[in-house]
């Protein structure tokens, strides 16, 4: 199971935010390429990086900053956050990222996205579904950085990518809060989309968290805040 350390930019500053609630901004003191480092040193392979600023936005607002943080490190690194266009896609491709992570356009344009997915590759991809269990524990997709429910489940819009790779799934009820991942929900997701690598997000407080997501068979897990608050290291959860 690979270990995803996050970078959530905002007006170039690391931050993170409860349940997804851009008013609830808590900005650290660590700067956005020491962080890149400090994962490099401890053994990271790969980072998660979301441009807030982007996914707020609609658009992707940061491309020159997130530039210049990859012309330093030798990490892999997927964004997200407000891709839109193929010209989105190609600046990030040109600026050295491995990954293209689409959220809300993957629901609302998926004949765009696959368009994408054919010309640059599928394992280039990474579908961020967001999302809020119901009464049913059926997983509803929220878009437009969160802010936006939808009444479609995960399951349908996945049914719209038939060579999807990698999907990023996040329960918004649980993310930022430290109380532990949405077992259900990826529990679910591994049984009903065998053919789709799972990259959990949200929710991880504790190292016991990361054991329990790799029991489910999750390719890998995103960690935010608890690295920030220092609950554990990424050393300690490549360890695990």
């Amino acid at each position: 199971m690979f270990i995803y350390p996050a970078i959530d930019l905002r007006n170039g500053k690391c931050v993170r935010l409860y349940k997804g609630d851009f008013d609830t901004t808590k900005i650290y003191d660590e700067t956005p390429a020491n962080m890149l480092a400090e994962f490099a040193a401890q053994g990271a392979t790969w980072v998660h990086m979301v441009d807030l600023d982007g996914a707020k936005a609609g658009r992707v607002m940061q491309a020159d900053f997130i530039a210049d943080l990859l012309a330093d490190t030798t990490l892999k690194v997927e964004v997200g956050g407000g891709i839109r266009t193929i010209e989105d896609i190609e600046e990030l491709f040109e600026a050295g990222v491995a990954r293209a992570v689409v959220g809300s356009i993957c629901v609302s344009n998926p004949a765009l996205v696959n368009e994408w997915m054919v010309r640059f590759g599928a394992d280039r991809f990474v579908l961020a579904l967001d999302c809020s269990l119901d009464a049913n524990n059926v997983p509803k997709v929220r878009t437009h950085g969160w802010q936006q429910e939808s009444a479609l489940s995960i399951y349908d819009v996945l049914a719209n990518y038939p060579t999807a790779k990698y999907v990023l799934c996040t329960d918004i009820a649980v993310d930022g809060t430290l109380e532990g991942p949405s077992i259900e929900l990826y529990k679910q997701m591994v049984e009903r989309c065998p053919n789709i690598e799972i990259i959990a997000s949200g929710g991880v407080g504790k190292l016991e968290d990361i054991a329990l997501l790799k029991t489910l068979g999750v390719h890998g897990v995103v960690v935010g805040k608890a690295l920030y608050e220092n609950k554990f290291t990424v050393a300690q959860a490549l360890a695990v």
